[in-house]
C-alpha cells in the first residue's frame, strides 16, 4: 500500500493514537508494562511496546 492511499474509516480509528492508548491501558490492567512509540508506517503509526522485560533488565543493571 502506498503512503498516499486513503484509509477506510475503520482503519483510521484502529490506527489512531487514542486507540493505541486504549489498548495499552488494557494491557497495563493485565500487568503488562507498556510504552507507545510513533513509527513511520502508515498502517501502524503507533506501536505498543511491552517494556516488562526491559524494566527487569534495568533493575538488575542498577542493583
Amino acid at each position: 500500500m502506498s503512503a498516499d492511499t486513503p484509509l477506510s474509516p475503520l482503519r483510521r480509528i484502529l490506527c489512531s493514537r487514542s486507540n493505541a492508548v486504549r489498548v495499552a491501558a488494557w494491557m497495563r490492567l493485565d500487568g503488562i508494562h507498556t510504552d507507545i512509540v510513533a513509527t513511520d508506517e502508515p498502517l501502524q503509526p503507533w506501536l505498543i511496546v511491552d517494556t516488562t522485560v526491559g524494566l527487569i533488565k534495568d533493575t538488575r543493571a542498577c542493583a
